[in-house]
């Protein structure tokens, strides 16, 4: 029995490892707007609204996709999304009206992994009797991919200098690996469904399903949690860079410190989990202020300081801008996968995932024109208007929550 248990562990964790490892593009960005402005000769405006497009593509796909999830099953979902990523990887290398066509591809390809691989995940530890695990193996799929992703960070500085299309072929080369082994996924689940002739569950989406939800206060509320936090965080992220490339910091620098920021989330995206298992919703409140702080710092230190100074300040507020990201797709997650009285899981999920790219959109779209008139210190410092409303929203959505109250699922 401890052998069949050990086995099942070993299972779930190497699916982890694959998720974390074909969550993202490696080596590509840690210097992606660098070689969009000194390679391919791309205005600070146009960088952003490279991230808008990618944005507003997720919002258009990712409906449908659910669908096709739902058609053709988790497994080849994550097999298609995968080559996606790799097929989105080369376009890179083009022109830049390609690198915007690249965006929609990349995003079809995420759009389906995020609806495959949850709940290949979910439904392989509820099959191995670990169904209480989905955070602790959700959070090593982060770990894995922030880990690496930092150690890509400082080689991709070094390769850029070096030939600056060297990190895009090396991520190419990563994705047509992770291609290959994505073949040897399986959902347990579906696969004990199939082997015993059993009707597949949820396989059609109810008509109307996600327009239904939107009567109910809970969806709006954890719609409006994701435009305001993920919009602040990525919309932030999108941009963390550009603040060093305006002060002509070289590249090995930039990576560098893009290094330390990886490695902090590394940290926090595998300690969070502890976190959060003490203070749960409330941990949100952690989340928002790191992403407060280091907006804060980003803008300050550029206009304020210069030198030695100004870069380790600045280093502080992206590495806390980076840290923040990965607990809040934790928190989110986990109130929509394991609160009590909610059903209809994957579709809140999506609609969630929606509303990130929502707010990425409208953060980036604003940003991307405000550029063309204003520092983007200034933008840093203009992104803090959103703090307020992001912690009244937290405060409804922990109201509820506190209250067992989930109107939309009962």
């Amino acid at each position: 029995m401890n052998e069949s248990v050990q086995a099942n562990k070993k299972k779930a964790l190497l699916f982890s490892i694959y998720r974390g490892l074909t969550a993202d593009w490696f080596f590509i960005y840690a210097i992606d707007s660098i070689f969009y402005s000194d390679v391919k000769m791309m205005s600070f405006s146009q960088i952003s609204l490279i991230a808008t497009i990618a944005s507003l593509s997720y919002i258009i796909v990712c409906l449908p996709t659910v669908r096709l999830v739902r058609k053709i099953g988790t497994v080849r979902s994550t097999q298609i999304g995968t080559a996606f990523l790799l097929i989105s990887a080369v376009m890179m290398v083009f022109d830049p009206i390609v690198i915007f066509i690249s965006q929609p591809v990349f995003m079809f390809g995420v759009a389906l992994k995020n609806a495959s691989d949850s709940k290949i995940l979910k439904d392989n530890l509820k099959m191995y009797g670990l169904s209480k695990d989905y955070t602790k193996y959700s959070s090593i799929s982060k770990f894995i991919w922030t880990f690496v992703n930092a150690i890509s960070t400082i080689l991709a500085g070094f390769m850029f200098d070096a030939w600056p299309y060297s990190p895009i072929v090396t991520s190419c080369v990563i994705m047509l690996v992770m291609l290959i082994l994505s073949f040897f996924v399986k959902n347990e689940k579906e696969s004990f469904k199939k082997a015993n002739n059993l009707p597949l569950h949820n396989v059609k989406l109810e008509k109307f399903e996600f327009i239904k939800l939107f009567k109910y206060r809970t969806t709006w509320l954890l719609l409006f949690f994701s435009i305001l936090l993920f919009g602040f965080i990525s919309g932030g992220m999108d941009v963390a860079k550009l603040p060093f490339q305006e002060l002509n910091f070289s590249t090995i620098t930039i990576t560098t410190v893009c290094l330390i920021a990886y490695f902090l989330r590394a940290i926090t995206a595998f300690s969070f989990s502890f976190v959060y298992q003490k203070l749960r919703f409330n941990s949100i409140y952690i989340v928002i202020s790191l992403f407060s702080l280091g907006a804060l710092l980003l803008g300050l230190g550029g206009i304020l300081l210069t030198g030695t100074a100004c870069l380790i300040i600045m280093a502080i507020g992206i590495s806390l801008l980076y840290a923040s990201r990965d607990p809040f797709y934790l928190i989110r997650e986990d109130f929509v996968m394991n609160s009590n009285g909610l059903t209809k899981r994957q579709t809140l999920l999506q609609i969630t995932s929606i509303g990130t790219y929502i707010g990425r959109l409208i953060v980036t779209f604003s940003i991307s024109i405000i550029l063309n008139y204003e520092s983007i210190f200034t933008v840093f410092l203009l992104l803090l208007i959103l703090t307020p409303i992001c912690i009244i929203i937290s405060l409804l959505l922990r109201r509820k929550q506190k209250m067992n109250k989930y109107d939309a699922f009962y």
